[in-house]
C-alpha cells in the first residue's frame, strides 16, 4: 500500500511590476522639494528720503524633489522682487533679488515679499525687509490744519523745518500761492527755523484748503509740500449742506432735520421758504439755546417723480441774511 501525503502550501505570488510600482509609490513619497533661505529678514539700517535699496535673499532646495518657484509677490509697488531660477534640482541655489524704494516714506518701515513654490510644507516663504527712512529736511507739523475761524478773524500756526547739520542744506523760501496766506520767519539757529503760517481776511465762507510750498538745496527734497485746510464761519453754521431724502417709496412717511447753530448769539431766524410747496417744516430749539432743530417732512399730496427744491432759512445776519440748503430726492411708486 502506498500512502500519498498531500501538502497544502499558501503561497503569495509577487509580481515583478508590483515590485516597481511600490518602489515608484515610495519614489514619489519621498522626493519632495524644501525651500530653505539662509536668512528671512533683512535691516537694510537708516536711509535718506527717496534712496533706494536692494538685497539678495540667498536660497537653496534641500529636498530630493524638484524645487519650482511659482511667483515672488511683494507687499505694495514700493518693493519688487525678482528670481534667479524658476526650477531647481536637489542642493542648487537660487537668488530672490528685493528692491525697495522709500520713495516719501519716513520713519520706520517694514515691508515683505512672498516667495510662491510647489514646497508642501512651506508653499508662501515670506521674507521681510525692514529699515529707517531718514528726511535730510523735516517739516513739522506736515499738514496744517486752521480748525474753524470767524469770519473777519485771522489764525496763525507754527511751523518748524529742521535739517541734518552735516548736510548743509538751505531752506531757499518759503511760500504759498494762496493770496490770504502771509509767511513770515523766525530763525532758531542754523539748522531749525520757525515759520509763523497766517491766513487772513478770507472773503469767503465755507472750507478752504491749499498748500504751502518750502524750496530747498537738497537734492532729494528740492520742494516739500505742506497741505493747509479749515473753515471760514460767520454768524452760525448748519449741517446738513444738502437736504437729500434719497429714494422714497409714494405714501411712505419721512422726515430729514437741519441743525443750524448761531455762533453770534444775536442772530435769529426770521422766516423759512420750502421748495416744492408740498413740503413742510417745524421749527423746535434743542438743549443748546444756540442751536435750532429744522424738521422737514414730505406732504401726503407729493407725486411719483424727482424732488428738486430747496429750504432757505432767512435771517438778520448782515453776514448770511439767506441760508440756501438744496433739496433732492425721488419718489417711486
Amino acid at each position: 500500500m502506498s500512502i500519498i501525503l498531500v501538502s497544502s502550501v499558501s503561497t503569495n505570488i509577487i509580481d515583478a511590476s508590483d515590485i516597481l510600482n511600490e518602489n515608484n509609490s515610495i519614489g514619489k513619497t519621498i522626493a519632495k522639494p524644501k525651500i530653505f533661505f539662509e536668512e528671512q529678514v533683512y535691516d537694510f539700517g537708516k536711509i535718506y528720503i527717496s534712496e533706494s535699496v536692494t538685497h539678495k535673499f540667498i536660497f537653496k532646495n534641500l529636498g530630493k524633489g524638484e524645487l519650482i518657484i511659482s511667483n515672488v509677490k511683494s507687499s505694495c509697488g514700493c518693493t519688487a522682487a525678482l528670481v534667479s531660477k524658476n526650477i531647481l534640482h536637489k542642493e542648487e541655489e537660487g537668488e530672490v533679488e528685493v528692491k525697495f524704494n522709500s520713495g516719501h516714506y519716513v520713519g520706520k518701515v517694514t515691508k515683505s515679499v512672498v516667495v510662491n513654490s510647489n514646497d508642501p510644507e512651506n508653499s508662501k516663504y515670506k521674507l521681510t525687509i525692514t529699515g529707517e527712512i531718514i528726511e535730510e529736511v523735516s517739516v513739522n507739523p506736515k499738514r496744517i490744519n486752521f480748525g474753524i475761524i470767524r469770519r473777519g478773524d485771522s489764525c496763525t500756526k507754527n511751523v518748524e523745518i529742521k535739517t541734518v547739520p552735516e548736510l548743509k542744506i538751505d531752506i531757499k523760501k518759503v511760500e504759498s500761492p494762496n493770496p490770504y496766506i502771509t509767511i513770515t520767519k523766525d530763525k532758531i539757529d542754523e539748522n531749525n527755523s520757525a515759520y509763523q503760517v497766517t491766513i487772513s481776511k478770507y472773503d469767503y465762507i465755507g472750507k478752504f484748503s491749499g498748500i504751502v510750498f518750502v524750496y530747498t538745496s537738497s537734492s532729494k527734497q528740492e520742494r516739500i509740500d505742506v497741505p493747509f485746510s479749515g473753515e471760514i464761519v460767520g454768524d452760525m453754521t448748519f449741517y446738513p449742506e444738502v437736504l437729500s431724502f434719497g429714494s422714497v417709496k409714494l405714501g411712505q412717511d419721512v422726515k430729514k432735520t437741519v441743525i443750524v447753530n448761531f455762533i453770534n448769539k444775536d442772530v435769529k431766524i426770521e422766516k423759512i421758504e420750502a421748495e416744492p410747496g408740498n413740503i413742510s417744516y417745524m421749527i423746535s430749539e434743542l438743549n443748546n439755546i444756540s442751536a435750532k432743530k429744522i424738521d422737514v417732512k414730505l406732504g401726503k399730496d407729493i407725486t411719483i417723480g424727482k424732488i428738486t427744491g430747496s429750504l432757505k432759512i432767512y435771517t438778520n445776519s448782515t453776514i448770511q441774511p439767506v441760508i440756501n440748503i438744496p433739496v433732492n430726492g425721488e419718489i417711486k411708486g
